[in-house]
């Protein structure tokens, strides 16, 4: 007997499966790339690992789809998703650590893909934008900046506006990357796959000729491994899949908001891996952030509680 899906179970709640997914697989991600940087590791050594693992396991997709058309999206439209969402990206924002403190990035990052997506889809995409919409994003703009408070207002170093301006330039980035996979309505898999297997071939040649064998070989296996498959299996390859699905099924501008809920997750997904306990801000911005999900998904509409 053929299983066939509820009723009740509409692209919505596929949508917003999708999006909690990626957004859990992504704070899972960014907690670990933390506890990896006080383990010895360098952002440079987590990309790399990132795109080893991610490009080992969409490879194989990649060649069932068919390699020669880059899986049905075609060489040109596969760089430009790539150069937007895959390693040119992940390098921008995870370099902007370097040089400004984390509650930087967890404030401008996701305000930045939030804002941009948004307009984006209104002005190029013709999504319409409804009243809880606005005020969900708006709500969740304001438990963002509620979260990362106390590290803005904390001395953050002379060159902390580069790193503001590397996590500026990949949250661009991230949001043209969501605005064509709306735009061409391409499948998430073969999207996926191509974005990790390109980011795979630009990384690791020029990691292996930047930093050397013997880098590689000095750094902790254990940690470089366990990074490998945190952020590549789950964070470069689960996640990208579960986001474009999210894209598809909820369009622009509700997806975006998953990835600003990623900070508010963070601080709670931080606790067991990273030790590190929230303040009475952090834990009045991940209401915010959530009473702002809820509202754009339209709960309290569904509920009669408008």
């Amino acid at each position: 007997m053929a299983y066939s899906t509820p009723a009740w179970v509409t692209r919505d709640h596929w949508g917003f499966l999708c999006g909690s997914i990626m957004a859990l697989g992504a704070s899972l991600s960014f907690a670990s790339a933390r506890a990896g940087i006080l383990g010895g590791l360098g952002a440079v050594d987590m990309i790399f690992a990132r795109y080893i693992v991610a490009g080992a396991i969409m490879l194989p997709l990649l060649l069932r789809y068919g390699v020669r058309d880059f899986a049905g999206i075609g060489f040109r439209r596969s760089l430009i998703l790539t150069l937007l969402g895959g390693a040119p990206f992940a390098l921008l924002q995870t370099g902007g650590y370097g040089f400004a403190p984390l509650a930087h990035g967890a404030v401008i990052a996701p305000s930045t893909v939030t804002i941009v997506s948004t307009i984006g889809a209104a002005l190029f995409l013709r999504e319409r934008l409804s009243r809880n919409h606005l005020i969900g994003a708006a709500i969740v703009l304001m438990g963002i900046f509620l979260i990362g408070w106390d590290g803005l207002t904390q001395p953050a170093g002379e060159r902390a506006w580069l790193g503001d301006l590397l996590f500026f330039a990949s949250s661009v980035l991230w949001a043209g990357f969501t605005l064509l996979l709306r735009h061409w309505r391409l499948p998430a898999l073969q999207a996926t796959a191509v974005v990790a297997v390109l980011s795979f071939l630009m990384t690791t040649p020029l990691y292996l000729a930047v930093m050397g064998i013997a880098h590689l070989q000095a750094l902790p296996l254990g940690m470089l491994v366990f990074q490998g498959l945190v952020q590549g299996g789950l964070q470069g390859a689960i996640t990208m899949i579960a986001y474009s699905q999210a894209v598809i099924f909820l369009g622009v501008s509700r997806a975006v908001l998953f990835p600003a809920i990623v900070p508010a997750l963070s601080v709670l997904v931080g606790i067991p891996i990273v030790g590190e306990i929230p303040g009475a801000l952090q834990i009045g911005g991940l209401g915010l952030v959530t009473l702002g999900l809820l509202t754009t998904v339209g709960t309290f509409r569904r509920l009669g509680l408008r």
